[in-house]
């Protein structure tokens, strides 16, 4: 005859195993957090699943009520208790009667506010005794409840473990048009600045010089522009002609760059510091211009070289007639420019 194998749960080491699978669950599901806000006939007892409040999750709270079936316990709404949570959902388990004590829990899930103050304020608790008639009816008061907030993050100290130092980043081709017109925009400013600087100073160089002096120089800057060599002859006589009648105006006050040709030899004919061999010569000078400048006449380089040297010879000789009559050929202080 066979002999029956025992069964399973008669074996010590599976009894031993099932020990410690049951004591690993039972500490599983131990709360962080327990404390009595009562005791006596009626215990209440609430449970959190953290033992610090920490304000990046939610924080469960679980209170436990236990009493004798011929008393009726009542809580009052914890929602406005809290202090420093927002509640997100609440759920109460029905209660469970057995061997003469009721017991029912009530769970929320709190969702804490960046304050570091959190807490259940005490409450009220309704306890109605069923056994006498009419029944009686007792208020119980609660335990105030600190949860403790989680302690702040230690600073940081130290060097970094990355050493910082310069990184290149290459500007973007936009960036760099952008500089190319920016620094073309300041070599233009640079060199209109420059320009009129100097031609400020010549202006200035040339108020101070006399009526001569001044001539001079402009016929020499009429010579470097080769308006003869680029056979530009009507430009050429018409400022060669300025030269003469601006020289004129400064230094015998008769507005000859406003006047016509035959106005202006009118106004030096009668003029006393004019010779009629000076009237004839600026006559045969201007009107030999005006062929050019108005009648279309093709001059020639030696016509322009005899031009030059005529108002060259004039300007120079003018100014020593001046000085002989004791007017010095020096710039009237209210002279034009």
């Amino acid at each position: 005859m066979k002999c029956a194998s025992p069964v399973w749960w008669k074996r010590p080491a599976a009894i031993v195993l099932l020990l410690i699978l049951a004591a690993l669950l039972h500490a599983g599901e131990k709360a962080a957090l327990t404390t009595n806000l009562l005791k006596g006939p009626v215990d209440i007892q609430l449970t959190a699943d953290a033992a610090q409040v920490c304000a990046e999750r939610d924080l469960f709270v679980t209170v436990h009520i236990s009493s004798p079936d011929y008393l009726r316990v009542t809580l009052p709404d914890l929602r406005e208790r809290f202090r420093g949570f927002r509640q997100a959902e609440s759920f109460a388990r029905d209660p469970i009667i057995a061997n003469g004590v009721t017991r029912s829990e009530q769970r929320w899930r709190m969702v804490p506010d960046l304050q570091r103050t959190y807490r259940l304020a005490p409450f009220a608790v309704r306890v109605e005794d069923t056994r006498l008639r009419p029944a009686t009816i007792k208020w119980l008061a609660t335990h105030p409840v600190i949860f403790a907030p989680e302690p702040p993050a230690a600073p940081v100290s130290g060097e970094p473990d990355v050493p910082l130092r310069p990184f290149w980043i290459p500007p973007t081709l936009q960036t760099v048009l952008a500089w190319i017109a920016w620094g073309l925009l300041a070599l233009l400013l640079a060199g209109g600045i420059f320009w009129g600087v100097r031609r400020l100073r010549r202006h200035v160089r040339e108020l101070r010089m006399s009526p001569r002096e001044r001539a001079l120089a402009e016929l020499d800057r009429l010579l470097r522009r080769n308006l003869v060599a680029k056979r530009l002859y009507k430009d050429f006589y018409i400022e060669l002609t300025m030269v003469v009648r601006r020289y004129i105006e400064r230094a015998h006050r008769i507005h000859a760059p406003e006047q016509t040709t035959q106005e202006f030899l009118a106004a030096a004919a009668s003029h006393p510091h004019f010779t009629p061999a000076a009237v004839a010569q600026l006559k045969t000078f201007l009107e030999s211009a005006d062929l050019v400048k108005f009648a279309g006449q093709e001059a020639t380089p030696q016509q322009a070289d005899g031009a030059v040297a005529n108002a060259q010879s004039y300007v120079v000789h003018d100014a020593q007639e001046e000085e002989k009559r004791g007017t010095p050929n020096a710039p009237p202080a209210n002279a034009r420019s």
